[in-house]
């Protein structure tokens, strides 16, 4: 069993290994290397870009996204989750509590 499973799940359930960290991986994906710059300074960059981009932030423990799951995350979590390389601990913030 794994204890630490950094992924990060875009909508279309394609999964990229977060090893070096899930900012920078969402950084990559957003395309843009100065996008933390355009980032509020009272909002968490994570959450910022998980929401931007509509992904899924994932560690062994917790998977965390904003508003909701397409039905590819889903099926990827499961497929995470049926492979022993998360604990299936879904977390959804809503859209409003990041006050973007």
């Amino acid at each position: 069993m794994s204890e630490y499973c950094p992924v990060i799940i875009c909508a279309d359930g394609n999964i990229f290994d977060s090893s070096l960290g899930h900012i920078q991986t969402l950084v990559s994906l957003s395309g843009d290397p100065d996008v933390l710059a355009s980032i509020p300074k009272d909002v968490s960059p994570l959450l910022y870009l998980a929401s931007s981009l509509h992904c899924v932030i994932v560690d062994y423990e917790n998977q965390i996204y904003v508003d909701s799951l397409t039905p590819a995350q889903e099926e990827a979590l499961d497929a995470l989750s049926e492979a022993g390389l998360i604990q299936n601990h879904r977390i959804g913030m809503p859209h409003e509590s990041l006050k973007l």
